[in-house]
């Protein structure tokens, strides 16, 4: 569990470490691949009003730690999934007080920019549903 906590935390401050140099040396290269750009809307730039916004993110917040806590007491293998929910969320939260909005630099043209906390939710989200569609029917099927 040690190797756990230390492989998140080390995540987490990658992604923190990130955002920092994006932001203080704002470089724009590999044909604007990599470009700073500030979201002050949800996923995908989709319009929230801050006073619902930042409750929602917290109640979120609150929701998977506590979905990450059974899955540790219960030493689960989704507490890797929630693990990196957590700290995906928890550092584009922290963008949204330092900087007023999630700071994005990944550039993929026609389709969208995020950052690495955004990755980590998204194969966290897989993770999950793979789990919860897929694996776990298998695992049913194997026990009746």
């Amino acid at each position: 569990m040690f190797i756990y906590f230390v492989s998140l935390i080390i995540f987490f401050v990658a992604d923190r470490l990130s955002k920092f140099f994006i932001v203080n040396k704002t470089p724009d290269f590999l044909g604007g691949f990599i470009s700073f750009e500030l979201n002050e809307n949800l996923a995908f730039s989709l319009p929230m009003m801050d006073y619902i916004l930042y409750p929602l993110v917290l109640i979120v917040i609150v929701i998977v730690v506590n979905l990450w806590l059974k899955a540790y007491q219960n030493k689960n293998i989704l507490i890797w999934p929630w693990g990196l929910l957590i700290i995906g969320a928890v550092s584009n939260l922290l963008d949204r007080f330092q900087y007023g909005g999630v700071v994005d630099f990944i550039n993929v043209p026609y389709f969208t920019v995020f950052n690495i906390s955004d990755i980590y939710i998204s194969i966290a989200v897989v993770w999950i549903l793979w789990y919860e569609l897929a694996y776990k029917k298998k695992l049913d099927k194997k026990s009746t």
